[in-house]
């Protein structure tokens, strides 16, 4: 911040300041050379050249080229992106990046930068430009950006830094007092609970495994559950054995959803990460079961973990049938917003609907039979249970 006096002619002494304000930068540039960039041409659309990476503010960051295109409506233009290897730990961070296209002796002979600082974070790590440059001006002899069969591409990636907040300074004649702590209220009735040392007073079967409850947890959790029992002015009594699968959920599932309603955090099968197609499976069939038990938060947790972690093009299509056939407009955007960025088209899949079609007139009629109203979750559920 600066100030500086100005006196006009006629010695009037009006002083004009002024000041300016500055994001906080860190800026680093990076240059990528892409040999035998003749053989680089039909690797086809949507696949990338990796750069090796280089950091910056403590992170990794990668240049990828895409020589046939970014998807099939650019690929007459080459693309590039900056992608940075997103942590966890790592906060989310806005950046500027510029590519540009050097000749045999470095200097520069096509430049394209971004339009705005781009947020990187854990929903998007990779921007770019789709359309950077024509195929045919690239190679043009006019740009001599082709030489000795390579390109070299100079990215510079500027990163906005957060600012930096006061703390503010307690006064010492101040008594310094923490802040009330946290209710566990709750948290430790379903932890005694969980213990096993309260004697179970309900069983349920599900596909032939029987598991054993608590009537106060899962009526708390689940308006499923209620209706099931205390609904209609009943219990269920002690010795009932109610088969709550309804040919819908299964066992493993319902290990999952119990494992919630008494620990409130997805079960191991949804989180153990070094068995990936095995968690997918299972994520589905929990969402599936969250939605057929009324349990919402469960329901999105599922969705969070499926947009996150499982879209690609191979399950693109599955997660969107199951997002439309479950209602859940957050995981359909997010299946939109990836198509879209792909390039490509979403189209049903009729076995995959059919399937969930099936499953889900069994949970609508199972959901009106115990609570005795239609089911609240799903508009297909409603639909396919009024008929």
């Amino acid at each position: 911040m600066g100030a500086a006096p100005s006196v006009p002619d006629g010695g009037d002494a009006t002083a004009v300041t002024g000041s300016v304000s500055d994001v906080p930068k860190v800026s680093t540039t990076h240059e990528f050379t892409i040999r035998e960039y003749s053989r680089t041409k039909g690797m086809g659309v949507g696949k990338s050249i990796l750069s090796q990476y280089f950091t910056i503010d403590g992170r990794k960051w990668y240049i990828r080229f895409y020589p046939d295109g970014y998807s099939a409506a650019d690929s007459a233009w080459v693309a590039l992106y900056a992608q940075t290897l997103y942590k966890p730990q790592f906060r989310a961070v806005r950046a500027e990046f510029t590519f540009q296209l050097l000749g045999a002796n470095g200097e520069v002979r096509h430049t394209r930068r971004s339009d705005r600082a781009c947020k990187y974070d854990t929903f998007c790590n990779s921007w770019g430009i789709r359309r950077y440059i024509d195929r045919n001006l690239l190679e043009s002899a006019a740009l001599a950006a082709v030489h000795n069969d390579s390109i070299t591409v100079r990215c510079t990636v500027t990163i906005h830094q957060a600012r930096r907040r006061s703390l503010p300074v307690p006064r010492p004649s101040l008594v310094m007092m923490p802040d009330k702590p946290a209710s566990v209220h709750g948290h430790n009735a379903i932890k005694f609970l969980a213990s096993g040392k309260a004697p179970f007073d309900v069983r349920f079967e599900v596909d032939g495994e029987i598991f054993e409850a608590h009537r106060m947890v899962v009526a708390a959790q689940s308006p499923w559950f209620e209706g099931l029992l205390y609904g209609h002015g009943r219990e269920a009594g002690e010795s009932d054995l109610a088969d709550v699968g309804g040919g819908v959920v299964g066992a493993e599932a319902f290990s999952g959803v119990l494992h919630y309603m008494y620990n409130d955090e997805l079960p191991a099968t949804v989180t153990d990460k070094k068995r990936a197609k095995r968690r997918y499976e299972a994520t589905l069939r929990l969402f599936e079961a969250a939605d057929y038990y009324l349990l919402d938060r469960l329901k999105m947790m599922c969705a969070i973990s499926l947009g996150n972690d499982f879209i690609t093009d191979s399950t693109l299509t599955t997660i969107a049938e199951y997002a439309e056939a479950y209602s859940c407009k957050e995981l359909e955007q997010a299946c939109r917003n990836f198509a879209e960025r792909r390039g490509v088209s979403l189209l049903p899949n009729i076995e995959v609907m059919q399937r969930l079609m099936s499953r889900i007139f069994l949970a609508a009629h199972a959901t009106k039979r115990i609570m005795g109203v239609e089911a609240p979750s799903s508009t297909t559920q409603q639909q396919l249970a009024a008929n």
